[in-house]
């Protein structure tokens, strides 16, 4: 059946919501805890799984795919013989609006991000789930067309949506793990990697101790042992997002190295 763009909000109204990310994805390093990934290999142990990267994935690899989810069109699964796959279709201008800050989001650094992602090849083990394989497996021009409003006659009259299809670990992390959905404009405006990483594991927490969290063994949880260094870095890149981070209910004492999660923030 052809779907046409004014078809689509009543498609959206059938479906459920997809969520723009899982446990996994935000309680484990799949995405490096920073804004400056680097191409290699990650092993990861944790209380949450066991993990193996071979590629780039970090922090910004994030804002753009929880973006792409917050502000799709629609989404399904789909079977192909027995492999099945999550399908996303989306606006690329509307999510390149969406990411801009100071400046116009960058169409290469959106199409570095996404090739990224289809060439990293993940091992995850949980619980729940034993998979391998990419987290995105390819991104494609739809053959729904949205109509541009426009009056300049070098400006098409409308441009495809584009859709992007989940690879083997992508696809097991939506179909089998809780899902959670927020706007991620708050967490990718935060300066730092380490900032956006500690407030995504929080928001998968079903509850937070009264007496808050011990900040080191958080950021271990995130990224593994780390020298002293390192500890002193991550520290000082949180202190420069304090503020940002109490808005957004996440409350840290450095004297003491203690995270506080604020009640009305707890399930949001």
């Amino acid at each position: 059946m052809e779907i046409k763009y004014e078809d689509l909000p009543e498609l959206r109204k059938r479906l459920r919501g997809s969520g723009v990310t899982t446990e996994s994805q935000n309680r484990l390093p799949l995405f490096e805890p920073t804004l400056r990934p680097r191409y290699g290999k990650r092993v990861f142990e944790g209380k949450y799984g066991k993990l193996i990267v071979e590629g780039r994935l970090g922090q910004p690899h994030k804002n753009l795919l929880e973006t792409i989810l917050w502000k799709k069109e629609i989404y399904d699964f789909f079977e192909d013989g027995k492999t099945k796959y999550l399908k996303v279709l989306y606006d690329e201008g509307k999510i390149r609006k969406y990411l801009s800050q100071k400046s116009i989001y960058s169409y290469k650094t959106y199409k570095t991000l996404l090739k990224d992602m289809i060439l990293t090849y993940i091992e995850l083990k949980t619980d729940k789930l034993e998979i391998k394989g990419t987290l995105v497996m390819e991104i494609d021009k739809s053959d729904v067309m949205k109509p541009v409003k426009s009056r300049s006659p070098i400006i098409p009259e409308q441009v495809p949506l584009t859709t992007i299809k989940f690879g083997a670990v992508g696809t097991a992390l939506f179909e089998n793990e809780l899902r959670f959905t927020y706007d991620p404009k708050p967490i990718l405006n935060l300066r730092n990697g380490i900032s956006q990483a500690v407030v995504r594991y929080l928001r998968t927490q079903q509850s937070h101790p009264e007496a808050g969290y011990y900040l080191r063994p958080l950021l271990e949880s995130l990224e593994g042992p780390m020298e002293k260094e390192k500890w002193w870095e991550r520290k000082r890149h949180l202190k420069e997002d304090a503020n940002l981070l109490e808005q957004l209910g996440i409350v840290i004492n450095f004297k003491d190295d203690r995270v506080i999660v604020v009640e009305s923030h707890k399930r949001h």
